[in-house]
């Protein structure tokens, strides 16, 4: 393993200092994982656009054919009294499921005939969605030209976008004024800074103090330094910890800085920011589409092309079955089995 800190010929890293050495390690590891798995789940994302959501389209457009096909024949007289009562119920499961989870409302005439529910009027059905989406999220429609249900529903996500760009601006401004808060606690008085907040200017000053390049005459020695205090100041004012720790453990002349007495804090600190980026990576992996589509690119062509194969025989299976299920002979068999 290669060393971060280092140290003079021949003397041993401390406890504390080994473990410095393996927090920043993990925390360079658990980096570089969260970035691969946030950059390949962007290339499945884009991959399930263009390869898989057509096939699943095409499934569900299948399904709407069955559940026409369902409904010419249960208004045929070729079907006793008994068939169309499983017809209904054909019809009726499918474009329940059709209509709600895939906005299928086309469909709606035909659930409410065999359901026994109204049918409503255009006008009468964005009267009623108002009055949900009033009650549900509290938007006011008061003044805005809505003609159909598609420039109602894009409204209405419009509306939630701003509601909730208004509650992320909220929350961050809370987060803003306590960390402010903190800041100034910290400053008045520095023994009650928690681990998390182990002081930053403080380590700033030290390293500010060690990398100035002003008193170099050498230089090389004086561009060296030049190009670590700018890393040291830009570190310093995105309030970036970690790489200002990292700069300290890189450098043979911070030597003396990694024996501070605040490294035992220093390793508390990143323990808990390493422990977090293995919490983020292990929600990031239970995610469902994660699970379904995201791996390293050679393992993501098998998991697409498994997917794709899948998909492509259900779309054959059920071609088949509405197919044969238009000659009506076919079709009462389908019922009989599935009873």
């Amino acid at each position: 393993m290669e060393k971060l800190i280092h140290t003079p010929e021949g003397k041993a890293l401390s406890e504390a200092q080994e473990t410095f050495q393996k927090q920043l390690q993990r925390i360079e590891k658990l980096r570089e994982d969260l970035q691969n798995q946030e950059a390949w789940e962007a290339m499945a994302r884009e991959r399930v656009m263009n390869d898989i959501l057509p096939l699943e389209q095409e499934v569900i457009e299948i399904h709407v054919l069955r559940v026409h096909g369902f409904n010419d024949a249960y208004h045929c007289k070729a079907f006793r009294k008994a068939e169309k009562v499983a017809l209904k119920e054909f019809i009726i499961q499918e474009s329940e499921v059709l209509i709600r989870r895939f906005g299928r409302e086309d469909l709606r005439a035909i659930y409410n005939e065999h359901t026994g529910q109204k049918n409503v009027s255009e006008k009468d059905r964005l009267v009623e969605l108002k009055e949900l989406f009033s009650e549900q999220f509290g938007i006011s429609f008061e003044g805005i030209p809505i003609n159909s249900e598609e420039e109602l529903r894009a409204y209405v996500a419009e509306e939630i976008g701003k509601q909730q760009a208004r509650q992320d601006e909220k929350r961050q401004k809370r987060a803003e004024k306590k960390e402010k808060k903190k800041q100034k606690k910290a400053v008045s008085n520095p023994e009650s800074v928690p681990v998390a907040m182990v002081p930053l200017r403080k380590l700033y000053m030290a390293l500010a103090k060690l990398f100035h390049p002003d008193r170099e005459r050498d230089e090389a020695r004086r561009a060296y330094k030049t190009k670590l205090m700018q890393q040291v100041t830009e570190a310093y004012q995105q309030g970036n910890w970690f790489a200002l720790l990292k700069l300290q453990s890189e450098h043979s002349e911070a030597q003396e800085l990694a024996d501070m007495p605040e490294m035992i804090s220093y390793n508390q600190a990143l323990k808990k920011q390493a422990d977090q980026l293995q919490s983020q990576l292990n929600d990031l992996r239970k995610n469902d589409f994660h699970a379904r589509f995201v791996a390293e690119p050679q393992q993501m062509d098998v998991k697409f092309a498994q997917e794709i194969r899948k998909l492509k025989a259900t779309i054959k299976q059920l071609k088949d079955e509405v197919n044969r299920n238009r000659n009506y002979e076919n079709l009462k068999d389908f019922i009989r089995n599935y009873y």
